[in-house]
């Protein structure tokens, strides 16, 4: 009896996760959702715990469930550059050198989905669907780099700011949420580093923005792209 109640409780884990239709684990039969759900574990982490480090050798893969992560790498000079932000539903943590090649560092409290490489791996050789699911995540998260390219590749300060609104709110949208406020968690300090551009430079470009009424700043403080 206990067992059985222990694995209800494993796979409504699992079938009840807010995120699943949005990630390859959608892709599982029950019977794999099953077997999946008794290795998988939730945590719940607060804002600044680094979840895992360059370098490291990989043992788990992650799916964001709640909160935003940034991911970032370490100069040679030991200089922070940030290559992109995590939201939910968003997947991360696999790479084929078998180590991690980036930090991953949560901003705001987050709730993790954490997947042992090992087992999940089984998984993939015996459910095409998910293989081919799993794959498409991982091009996903590839596409950090690529976005950052596309975004710096803008001349001026203004358009890659604008473009950088543009792309936190496509996420809240790709997350169910509106397009409109833009919430942006992460500090200016972090925006800049991520752009490229000094502290002082975002905030003159997000003025000017504002005054060319490209965005609206409303009564709760909130970006709103016009």
């Amino acid at each position: 009896m206990q067992e059985t109640q222990s694995m209800y409780r494993n796979i409504n884990k699992c079938l009840n996760c807010k995120i699943r239709s949005k990630i390859f684990c959608d892709k599982l039969n029950e019977d794999c959702l099953d077997q999946i759900s008794k290795e998988v574990r939730h945590e719940n982490l607060p804002k600044g715990s680094i979840v895992l480090s360059q370098n490291d050798e990989i043992f788990n893969i992650f799916n964001i469930i709640h909160g935003i992560i940034k991911v970032y790498q370490i100069n040679e000079n030991g200089d922070e550059q940030i290559i992109g932000f995590l939201y939910p539903g968003d997947f991360f943590g696999s790479h084929e050198g078998g180590r991690y090649e980036f930090y991953a560092e949560s901003i705001t409290p987050v709730k993790l989905c954490k997947i042992p490489i090992k087992e999940f791996r089984k998984y993939l050789s015996l459910n095409k669907e998910l293989h081919d699911s799993f794959y498409v995540a991982v091009m996903n998260e590839l596409k950090l780099a690529r976005m950052q390219i596309n975004i710096l590749a803008k001349y001026s300060a203004e358009e890659k700011v604008l473009d950088f609104l543009k792309m936190i709110s496509m996420k809240q949208v790709g997350h169910g949420q509106p397009e409109n406020p833009i919430n942006l968690q992460m500090t200016r300090s972090d925006i800049a580093n991520y752009l490229g551009l000094k502290i002082e430079t975002v905030s003159r470009a997000i003025t000017k923005l504002r005054v060319k009424n490209i965005i609206n700043i409303n009564e709760n403080g909130l970006l709103m792209l016009n």
